[in-house]
């Protein structure tokens, strides 16, 4: 895998590794495990860890799944689908048919995922033969996926208010009683989020990755909610006791360290006016330390 431009603060030219590292974002702003994130898609806890980790192209229907089930706009993702897809198949020479195929394809499932009633739910074949896909199909199964994924919308909002606290939102709790699917509202905002968790007050939701640089193998990401006008930092690709650290100009900083997996993200910082944030990644065991650029508030005026 290459990081070519990664030193150089510039996000992943591959738009399929643009998409993986999306995912990944994704899935740590929910706060969800791989298995809480099939049961809410339908789709395998395995599955998704192959997607999101890059073993595997995940088909449209499952990202579709994955917007819905976290109430996210789904334009975003889904262009970063589209642009991955098309160089998908500028490299091979043919569609790998991610488009068509939904939670109830035709591949024998290794773990099924288990929706909210708990039935088993074949996870898609994403190995199946190549095939073309002439254009006006695919606009037509797309039309078809958002009318199955509104009626799966409100089905989940409805099962939500009997599950798990942890599990579902308060946002899906009160969609389930009013009957609408609102988004979530930030829980903090600026100093207010200072050392809080972006995924808990959902300022996760809306971030975006500012630039990124990495440590030998570790990415380190400086990621910005607008909402929230705070900055975290998020390392992937690390060891266990990797630290990563959220840093801005007027002298805040928090810190988190690598428990397991290969991920982590850290608690936020402010950044508002003409304040800087940045994101720095440790090597284990007091390792080197690499920091990202120090970035203003996107948008303001340099100078």
């Amino acid at each position: 895998m290459a990081f070519g431009h990664f030193s150089q603060g510039q996000p992943p030219e591959d738009p399929v590794e643009a998409l993986r590292a999306e995912l990944l974002a994704v899935k740590q702003a929910s706060g969800l495990s791989y298995a809480r994130l099939g049961a809410r898609t339908h789709y395998a806890k395995s599955s998704w860890e192959r997607w999101v980790n890059g073993k595997q192209f995940p088909p449209r229907a499952a990202v579709e799944s994955l917007a819905a089930a976290l109430e996210l706009d789904p334009e975003r993702l889904l262009a970063l689908w589209e642009r991955a897809d098309e160089a998908r198949a500028d490299a091979t020479g043919a569609d790998e048919g991610g488009v068509g195929e939904s939670a109830n394809g035709a591949g024998e499932p290794e773990e099924p995922g288990h929706g909210a009633g708990g039935a088993a739910v074949a996870e898609a074949d994403t190995s199946a033969t190549p095939r073309q896909r002439p254009a006006g199909r695919r606009r037509l199964l797309f039309v078809g996926a958002v009318c199955l994924l509104g009626a799966a919308v409100s089905v989940a909002a409805v099962l939500a208010t009997g599950g798990d606290s942890h599990d579902a939102p308060a946002a899906s709790k009160a969609a389930a009683a009013t009957g609408s699917a609102q988004p979530p509202t930030p829980q903090c905002r600026a100093a207010g989020c200072g050392g809080k968790d972006p995924a808990a007050t959902h300022c996760g939701l809306d971030g975006q990755t500012l630039t990124l640089t990495r440590n030998k193998d570790i990415v380190i990401e400086l990621r910005y909610s607008k909402a929230c006008a705070a900055a975290w930092g998020r390392i992937t690709y690390a060891s266990k006791s990797a630290i990563v650290d959220a840093d801005n100009s007027a002298g805040d900083s928090f810190a988190t360290p690598v428990h397991w997996g290969n991920d982590v993200y850290s608690p936020m910082v402010a950044v508002t006016g003409r304040m800087t944030a940045w994101a720095c990644g440790t090597q284990p065991n007091g390792g080197a330390r690499e920091c990202t650029r120090h970035m203003p508030v996107p948008g303001t005026p340099q100078g």
